[in-house]
């Protein structure tokens, strides 16, 4: 049975919002973006689709419109339309791909490479209407990008691992988003869990606060491990396969808090206290609607006996927490011309393999850290640094610095504007001891120095030197370069770099008005 996609049924509404705060009805024949974008559903009923093809695609491209910009979300709209007009398809399957493939020439490949991750969400999500096989089939096609011959099945710009630039762009963005309340404990744990160990959810989800450890090495020194669950594992059950492995203190931390938290609402909705034999049993990750459905502690807790998997977050309520975060996200990437970077576990994943892989380890060591049993699939993980690593050209940050939006603080004439004006410790100083602005956070800051540049509290002077903070980094960058430092240790300077290439422009710009140019 076919379908118009711009009814699902005569009366059924739910409101959505895009990135740019446009609220668009999910079922509507038009959903407006932004100040000048709209999707038209009306040009897809000649195309008579089949009825869960549409629903799924249209529930899939709504995440899309809430989580990037409306011109990348119209692009997938308009080559989605293009690969049904161009096959005479109304289904999703490798032929339909296939065919459309057959129709694209090389230099534009790159408009399947964008639907490769439509495809892939619209399977994660398992929304209705893509047969089971084409997944598979998008994560192993190899294809050319925008430039022609570069080839971006590695290092994948929409689905593969995140850049450096990225990288550092999405921890910088969530550290600021968390210290403002834009992101709540639980939310950024789910992040940083996921940036840290590339774990797949369902490892991530089943953990406990009893598979945390801390303790001291021989020489004092603080170690922090996490037995964590096996995610592929054959013929096992629920949490009955482990490896340990250690963690940053800054992750152990989080997922204490958060654990504690899981904690605190289970006392919260039975008033009463967890017995101390039972809280390494509790979820650091849980189902709150689980919890909710008990009507006593106790029976509460001879559930995880029963049904041991049924108080731990759901697989549909994980996809939506990084949904969450990705809608809530800031941070850019310079590889598709400044475009929002769309967070998923998966890439996350790549990321972390990849990492491990331009820092020199082997695939034994890979395997290790993904949790492998073996190393056969390594390979699917690790991308081909050498197509994946982009130094940013120091010509090139003039245009890049803007796209990335690396800065996070705001610009201010001098220092009577500052919020701690009248305290000198706020005062931040460039490498030749000038200062170049003020702090506003209150509490102590390990930092300081050109990473304020990265900093949401940083109030740089629109007449400070940071022009001679960027040359120190260029300077430097250049001496890494000499020396033979790896392209992974140069990168590690590129978000500093265009923040502060950012804020040197923003200020060119605030004296351009005040001498009215």
């Amino acid at each position: 049975m076919n379908v118009s996609l711009t009814s699902k049924t005569k009366h059924e509404r739910k409101i959505l919002k895009s990135k740019f705060g446009y609220e668009f009805d999910l079922y509507g024949e038009k959903w407006k973006l932004d100040g000048s974008l709209s999707l038209n559903w009306k040009l897809y009923d000649e195309l008579n689709l089949e009825q869960q093809v549409a629903e799924g695609m249209r529930l899939t491209l709504a995440v899309f419109a809430m989580e990037l910009s409306a011109s990348y979300t119209s692009s997938i709209f308009r080559n989605l339309r293009e690969m049904f007009i161009k096959t005479n398809a109304n289904s999703v399957s490798v032929a339909t791909i296939q065919n459309y493939l057959g129709t694209l020439k090389k230099d534009n490949e790159y408009k399947l490479g964008a639907l490769r991750a439509f495809f892939l969400d619209w399977d994660e999500r398992g929304n209705p209407g893509l047969d089971a096989d084409v997944a598979p089939y998008m994560e192993s096609l190899r294809l050319s990008g925008m430039e022609k011959g570069k080839a971006v099945s590695k290092g994948c710009p929409h689905t593969g691992a995140y850049s450096m630039q990225e990288q550092q762009a999405i921890l910088t963005w969530a550290v600021n988003a968390y210290d403002s309340d834009k992101l709540n404990l639980k939310e950024y744990t789910w992040l940083i869990a996921n940036i840290y160990l590339g774990s797949r959810p369902v490892q991530l989800r089943s953990s406990t606060k009893g598979d945390l450890n801390f303790y001291k090495s021989q020489d004092g020194q603080d170690i922090y491990k996490l037995e964590r669950v096996g995610g592929k594992q054959r013929n096992a059950g629920f949490r009955e396969v482990f490896d340990e492995i250690e963690i940053d203190e800054d992750l152990a931390l989080l997922l204490q808090n958060q654990s504690q938290a899981s904690i605190r609402f289970l006392e919260k909705q039975f008033g009463e206290s967890i017995p101390s034999n039972q809280i390494h049993k509790i979820p650091i990750f849980l189902s709150t609607a689980a919890v909710k459905s008990f009507r006593t502690l106790e029976d509460c807790l001879h559930c995880l006996v029963i049904k041991p998997d049924y108080l731990f977050m759901r697989k549909d309520d994980a996809v939506n927490l990084m949904e969450t975060i990705s809608i809530k996200c800031e941070a850019r990437t310079t590889r598709l011309n400044g475009e929002y970077i769309s967070l998923r576990s998966r890439r996350f994943r790549y990321t972390v393999a990849t990492n491990a892989r331009r820092r020199g380890l082997g695939a034994r060591y890979i395997a290790k850290i993904l949790g492998h049993k073996d190393m056969q699939n390594v390979k699917v993980y690790v991308e081909n640094t050498s197509e994946t690593v982009d130094i940013i050209d120091e010509a090139m940050t003039t245009v890049l610095a803007p796209l990335a939006q690396a800065f996070a603080g705001t610009l201010i004439k001098n220092e009577r504007d500052a919020i701690r004006a009248n305290d000198p410790r706020s005062r931040i100083k460039s490498n030749n001891g000038s200062s170049v602005g003020n702090c506003g956070e209150f509490g102590f800051c390990a930092s300081g120095g050109r990473q304020c540049y990265l900093c949401s509290k940083f109030q740089p002077w629109i007449h400070g030197q940071h022009e001679k903070v960027l040359e120190s980094v260029l300077k430097e960058r250049e001496s890494l370069r000499a020396r033979g430092a790896s392209d992974f240790v140069i990168q590690s300077t590129d978000n500093v770099l265009m923040a502060i290439k950012e804020v040197v422009l923003l200020c060119e710009q605030e004296k351009n008005l005040e001498s009215g140019i």
